[in-house]
């Protein structure tokens, strides 16, 4: 800092001397001599010693940060944390999820599993698991639903890719959870068919200061990149690269809860085992994957399915034992015997 910016606090007469001696700055006069030797190094009648000794307290308390508690900031950034974290009303599954708050961009992918009926439909070229989507979808709803619900200033956008976004599904889990339908009216919902539109999104809401986005969903994120990637050529990957650092830069600002739904690819030709989609460079450029999974289950209702979900990899949080859960009309529930599924690997097989 320029001692300059300081007049008339201190006089121009002294400034003037100071700078005669080659004192311009707070550094200059706070470390290149004592206060008794550039008092000596003045003209006489410049200033006195305790003037001069009041002028160089000034230059520091000015120049310098201002202190803060470690203690303020700790339950600064814990209350920061309670409003942004990930709740599902199922404890077990919160318990997972805490360490997620508001600032990762986390990628959801799972295995809807068989024992049920499973539908396909054909997009770009590409057969997805429509049952697959839809329980990933629930999952994510589930989420946003209550982050609405416990922030009532926030607000969310859904980024739909394949058309397949449910507002009903929306009002069921609204209607079962017995939770306002003014939440609703804070969900966008808009289509999007390439990066480049959801960038424009993205932009959009960073530069509009009424905006309260507090979480994203990206459902599915696999259309938008799947069809760039290419054996032959490394654009694909260099835009996939770019765009989920935009992503990961837009979560990490405000605080955003941005979630990517991901869908699946088969493990190899011999085995009906599943893994995340968009190959093993993906996974690079998420915080958190967590891994959703179907469980063998003896309650045979049309309307409910257990399901078992855990932290396949993550930069923020631990690794954890998968935790059963139940989807019961698109709400999810605790599992009622409170048993946790089998340990599976942790790391994404590639």
């Amino acid at each position: 800092m320029r001692l300059s910016n300081l007049e008339p606090s201190i006089p121009a007469t002294v400034l003037a001397c100071l700078e005669a001696q080659g004192i311009q700055t707070d550094y200059d006069l706070l470390f290149s001599a004592t206060t008794l030797d550039i008092f000596k190094s003045l003209p006489p009648g410049t200033a006195t010693l305790e003037e001069l000794t009041d002028y160089t307290a000034l230059a520091a308390e000015k120049g310098a940060a201002l202190g803060v508690s470690a203690y303020d900031l700790l339950l600064e950034e814990q209350a920061r944390k309670k409003d942004f974290e990930l709740h599902t009303g199922c404890t077990e599954l919160d318990s997972i999820l805490q360490d997620l708050d508001g600032r990762w961009l986390i990628e959801l992918s799972g295995d809807k599993g068989s024992g049920k009926s499973v539908r396909y439909f054909r997009y770009w070229n590409q057969v997805m698991l429509y049952d697959d989507l839809n329980f990933m979808q629930t999952v994510a709803l589930n989420l946003l639903l209550n982050h609405l619900t416990l922030n009532p200033d926030s607000q969310a956008l859904w980024v739909d890719t394949t058309g397949n976004f449910s507002p009903d599904r929306a009002v069921q889990i609204v209607q079962a959870k017995q939770l306002s339908t003014s939440i609703i009216e804070r969900l966008q919902v808009t289509l999007a068919f390439d990066t480049d539109t959801v960038q424009e999104l993205i932009e959009d809401f960073s530069q509009r200061d009424d905006a309260h986005l507090e979480f994203v969903v990206i459902d599915a994120i696999t259309p938008l990149l799947g069809p760039l990637l290419s054996a032959a050529s490394a654009q694909g990957h260099a835009i996939m690269i770019d765009f989920m650092r935009q992503l990961q830069a837009f979560a990490q600002a405000p605080g955003t809860n941005v979630i990517v739904i991901n869908n699946t690819a088969s493990k190899g030709l011999n085995t009906l085992e599943r893994k995340p989609a968009l190959g093993p460079s993906f996974a690079l450029l998420t915080d958190t994957t967590l891994w959703l999974q179907a469980e063998p289950d003896a309650d045979n209702s049309e309307d409910t399915s257990l399901h078992s979900m855990r932290i396949l990899s993550s930069r923020s949080s631990t690794i954890s034992k998968a935790v059963n859960f139940r989807i019961d009309g698109n709400v999810i529930c605790p599992d009622p015997h409170e048993e946790s599924a089998p340990d599976r690997p942790t790391e994404t097989s590639t």
